[in-house]
């Protein structure tokens, strides 16, 4: 019953088909002859007449002639006398064949009137499937009856397809839409296909000599059956072709057999495709076929190598089919010579876990990547598909060397997938040809693929010494290219300069940090960052000065932090706190890790033999000058061996002393040396004052000052150490002041130096004085009253000598001082020291300074008198 009902609907599907066709037909009669009674292409019935009796040919000169003279005797007998010009109807224009008539396909029409026909020949293929299934379950029929029953349905199918249009009544539909025809073929070829596979496999009513001539058969049955009806029967055989396993529910179970089956229906394939120049049916076989490899690959529990083999031959036939469509359209045929290699590719590498990375998968892979090298060798429109080969072959690796396959067979893969790439492209990489350059860059992935999935996932594996000799053994390879394109003219030689450099700088790295201990690591990286920039002068590229930024850059940060100890030190004297020899870093230590760095990096950062951006030489010059300075500050920590308290207020200020006067020592030798140029001595003249300035405010008046924290001053009263401090810091700033490079290139700073000179020449006097009564140690809480006279008798002393050096040499600013301090002398005496004195010394005090101010103030008149006389 269920049969008969199948049966009535492929009745009712056909006279629907046929019904839809017709209708179809007459839609496009009646718009054609709408458009041409539009447009004014329809001549009338005498026109149509006369144009029927028109000659098609002319067979002599006699008989055109004969035809000339009856058809103008018709057109004056039918024209009456008064019309001597009868209007003739023009002739109906005609199309040129060449021009292919436009047309778009509205939803209605692709919907309704082309997608049912495709969908009833996938429907007639399943039917004819599900029904040999349907018997099989219900136990109706028997084997042999089954298969002879869907081969009879299958060559029914054909049939219509190839005779169904001499059918009575029905026969028009065939002829007015093929695609029915191409439907009913494609459908009886899918289950031609599905019936020798259920006949072979699940019944065993043929072996396999008689199997593998009936799918040759059929094979050629499809192929004939495709160049009659076009590409549509091509496709319903390949979508039948390949789901008849698969409907048959077989798969894994069988491997050999099927692949058996997949190889003769893909070489069908392969071959209609390569005859009728269709690339679309070679990319839609070529991933048929790997979506069913796939599919074993990831079920099939036996046969795995026998999968291998089928997948290398299956995608080396892809690619030579593909690589026969030369002048197709551009995108399909790129796709055709990359995605059947890609897929391959990637098959192999699935299958390489099944196979637990034995030999044999390794082989499968390297012998197809052997394949595609050969055609790459041949036309280098492959290469790309080398790119793809390495690429893929990163996952395998990193999966083997992270899993529990040998290390012995891993190291023996990398090795073999690395030379089996670098030979061939290095070999090509040195011709003179024009795409050397890309056979550079797939060298260079040779070398860098393998070592970094063994690297990334193995290295706890291997020792750090035998990682480093890797690492060397692969520095040459990269240089050799390296050096080779030294003079790169192109984009793409300047790329591979670059990449090439920076391998060769990434594995001379790896090497000398896995060789050398840890301590070296910021030596290393600067090392490497000289190097690249030293090949940057050799190469005059801007893109080999970016690459030696890079670790430069990192170089900088390794430098600061190997130098964390300094730093720590740095901001616990910043707080105040009183440092130990004991607690600073050691001096071994601290040369291997900020020495050596500090002074690379000045190096590469000031010598004319390394190119470097102008940033990255700043930056290298600070932390090269820093690291510099920190380890002199730690040699000269040495010297005084301050490691207690008690000898921080002996030689504590001593220490600071010499320190921060050899920095401003330091800084006007460097500007003498600069002369009146703005050079890197300039540069590091001013840094060094500076620094020696901030010491002093900072440390000597500030944190660690002798007023309030305990600290030997020594014991003569004028050649101490607060006021030879005080006072050499006054010459600096006064000498910075008159020197010519600062003059011209801060014109605001020597007024500043100036200033702050005078301010230390006072504090000079003070603590001059306060040496001079406290004794040794100033940190005392009183002040007695001679104290405070003395304080300004020496502010008095200042003012005056200051006032006459200025009046002497024309300098305005030490009059202006002395002025302004003898203000603040006589505002002292006045309001504070007045106030403290009593009888004699109270006379004598105001008198000494009346005097004072008499003397000065005429002085003073003389000179302002002289200087105006000339005006």
């Amino acid at each position: 019953m269920e049969g008969l009902l199948l049966l009535i609907a492929l009745v009712l599907a056909v006279w629907l088909l046929n019904l839809n066709g017709r209708i179809k037909i007459l839609e496009e009669r009646i718009s054609t002859l709408v458009d041409r009674m539009n447009a004014g292409a329809v001549p009338p019935v005498a026109a149509q007449r006369d144009r029927a009796e028109t000659p098609i040919e002319t067979s002599t000169p006699h008989t055109a002639k004969a035809y000339a003279s009856r058809k103008t005797a018709r057109i004056t007998a039918d024209v009456p006398a008064e019309e001597p010009n009868p209007v003739i109807e023009p002739p109906t224009p005609t199309r040129d064949a060449s021009e292919k008539p436009s047309r778009n396909w509205s939803f209605e029409e692709l919907v309704g009137g082309k997608l049912p026909i495709w969908v009833g020949g996938i429907s007639l293929v399943f039917a004819g499937f599900f029904l040999v299934r349907y018997t099989i379950e219900a136990g109706l029929l028997g084997p042999g009856t089954r298969s002879v029953l869907a081969t009879l349905f299958a060559l029914l199918l054909i049939a219509g397809s190839q005779w169904g249009g001499r059918l009575p009544k029905i026969g028009e539909s065939f002829s007015a839409d093929p695609r029915i025809a191409q439907s009913l073929a494609g459908a009886g070829v899918a289950i031609l296909y599905g019936t020798l596979y259920m006949a072979a496999e699940i019944y065993g009513l043929i072996g396999l000599p008689v199997t593998f001539t009936l799918l040759i058969a059929t094979t050629i049955l499809a192929f004939a059956l495709a160049l009659r009806h076009g590409p549509p029967t091509a496709l319903m055989g390949l979508v039948g072709g390949f789901a008849a396993p698969w409907v048959a529910g077989l798969g894994a179970n069988n491997v050999p057999a099927l692949l058996l089956y997949l190889g003769v229906f893909l070489a069908g394939l392969f071959g209609l495709a390569l005859w009728r120049r269709w690339l679309w049916l070679l990319l839609l076989a070529s991933g048929g076929g790997a979506v069913w490899t796939i599919g074993l690959i990831a079920t099939a529990e036996s046969a795995l190598p026998l999968i291998g083999l089928f997948v290398i031959v299956a995608g080396s036939a892809a690619v030579l089919v593909g690589d026969r469509f030369a002048n197709s359209d551009p995108r399909l045929e790129a796709m055709a010579r990359y995605a059947p290699m890609g897929l391959a590719l990637v098959q192999l590498a699935t299958l390489l876990p099944r196979l637990e990375f034995s030999w044999i998968g390794w082989a499968f892979y390297g012998a197809l990547s052997a394949g595609a090298i050969a055609l790459a060798l041949r036309d280098e429109r492959h290469l790309p598909n080398l790119f793809g080969a390495l690429l893929v072959c990163l996952m395998p690796l990193a999966a083997g060397w992270e899993g529990s396959a040998p290390r012995g067979m891993m190291a023996g893969a990398s090795i073999g997938i690395g030379l089996l790439f670098a030979i061939p492209a290095h070999a090509r990489a040195i011709e003179d040809r024009a795409g050397r350059a890309y056979w550079a860059m797939l060298a260079l992935m040779a070398q860098a693929i393998p070592f970094v999935a063994a690297f990334s996932v193995a290295k706890s594996d291997f020792s750090d010494l035998g990682w480093g000799i890797t690492s060397a053994l692969l520095v040459l390879p990269a240089s050799c290219i390296a050096w080779r394109w030294r003079q790169a003219a192109s984009r793409i030689d300047q790329v591979t300069q670059v990449a090439s450099a920076a391998l060769a700088a990434a594995f001379a790295w790896l090497a000398l940090t896995h060789i050398l201990p840890n301590d070296y690591f910021a030596t290393v990286t600067l090392a490497i960052a000289a190097a690249l920039a030293a090949w940057a002068t050799r190469t005059s590229g801007e893109g080999m000065q970016k690459l030696a930024a890079v670790p430069a850059g990192f170089g900088v940060f390794a430098l600061l932090v190997g130098s964390w100890q300094f730093l720590d030190t740095l901001f616990e004297a910043l707080g105040g706190d009183q440092l130990m020899l004991s607690e600073l870093p050691e001096l071994g230590d601290a040369a291997k890790l900020t020495l050596l760095p500090a002074g690379l990096a000045l190096a590469t950062a000031l010598l004319p033999h390394f190119a470097l951006g102008r940033i990255m030489r700043k930056a290298l010059v600070v932390a090269g000058g820093a690291g510099l300075l920190a380890f002199v500050w730690l040699v000269a920590k040495q010297i005084a061996h301050i490691d207690s308290p008690s000898q921080f207020i002996t030689l504590g200020l001593a220490e600071r002393v010499v320190m921060t006067q050899a920095l401003f020592l330091a800084g006007w030798l460097a500007l003498r040396q600069a002369g009146e140029s703005a050079s890197i001595y300039a540069k590091a003249g001013l840094a060094a004052t500076a620094l020696a300035l901030l010491r002093l405010v900072w440390f000597d008046l500030g944190v660690f000052n002798p007023l309030y924290v305990p600290q030997a001053l020594g014991p003569a009263p004028i050649a101490n150490l607060g006021t030879v401090h005080l006072g050499l810091a006054a010459f600096w700033l006064w000498q910075l002041a008159r020197n010519p490079i600062v003059k011209n290139t801060y014109p605001h700073l020597p007024k500043t130096a100036e200033i702050g000179s005078l301010i230390l020449m006072a504090l000079a006097a003070l603590v001059t004085v306060r040496q001079l009564v406290q004794g040794n140690l100033i940190s005392g809480a009183t002040i007695d009253v001679g104290e405070n006279y003395l304080y300004s008798a020496a502010l008095l002393a200042l003012a005056i000598i200051w006032l006459a050096a200025g009046i002497k040499g024309g300098l305005s600013i030490l009059r202006l001082a002395g002025l302004a301090l003898l203000t603040v002398v006589t505002l002292k005496v006045f309001l504070i020291d007045a106030s403290a004195l009593e009888g004699v010394l109270r006379i004598l005090s105001f008198m000494g300074l009346g005097i004072a101010l008499i003397g000065i103030g005429w002085a003073y008149g003389r000179v302002m008198r002289a200087g105006a006389a000339p005006e």
